[in-house]
């Protein structure tokens, strides 16, 4: 299922629009999430936007992403979240973001993009591509749209939850695409070996 391109010209003027976000994802997060928070965290900035990150839970994060600059990812919401619109990234129902959503409703909007084929669609805005490999891989699209450069540090993060979700390339869902990307984000100087290590 290819999302439709309403969608996607919706969530690009969501995020052009607003001025304040709070990006979060699904507790217990595993590479595809952490990479799509940082990359949606990356791209706003780069546009001029103040954003600041949340993830619900006290559990310590997967040793194996503690490479990641994950230094202002908040557990506990900003006391501004009321006034700051929601982007939540790889999550497929809002239960998944913790036990209290109330963040959700006192938010101006709500923009969920995501991967998984059984996405509830909880956002106001919902950009829900079942046929990407991964979450980041629909950040790369998002990210080009908004005209952000590749850098490296972009780069690794949309690399990290591309790799994680493909299973190192190996799951039935890396398609060409899938590896098109890989190899787009390696030549914008991904670090492939030191994101394995």
């Amino acid at each position: 299922m290819t999302t439709t391109q309403p969608d996607f010209a919706a969530v690009i003027d969501a995020l052009k629009a607003g001025d304040r976000f709070l990006v979060t994802t699904h507790e217990n997060p595993d590479g595809d999430a952490l990479g799509s928070l940082l990359a949606m965290t990356s791209a706003l900035r780069a546009i001029g936007k103040d954003v600041a990150q949340y993830l619900s839970g006290q559990s310590p994060l997967p040793a194996e992403y503690s490479f990641l600059p994950l230094a202002e990812l908040s557990r506990t919401l900003p006391e501004d979240a009321g006034a700051r619109i929601v982007v939540a990234v790889d999550c497929a129902n809002e239960r998944r973001l913790g036990p209290d959503t109330a963040f959700l409703e006192a938010a101006p909007q709500v923009i969920d993009i995501d991967h998984h084929h059984d996405n509830t669609r909880f956002g106001d805005v919902n950009l829900i591509v079942a046929d990407a490999s991964s979450t980041a891989e629909i950040m790369r699209d998002i990210v080009a749209a908004l005209d952000v450069p590749l850098t490296r540090e972009l780069a690794e993060q949309i690399y990290i939850g591309l790799v994680t979700d493909t299973g190192r390339f190996q799951y039935s869902n890396t398609t060409p695409k899938a590896h098109r990307l890989a190899a787009e984000l390696v030549e914008a100087g991904a670090d492939v070996n030191g994101i394995f290590q």
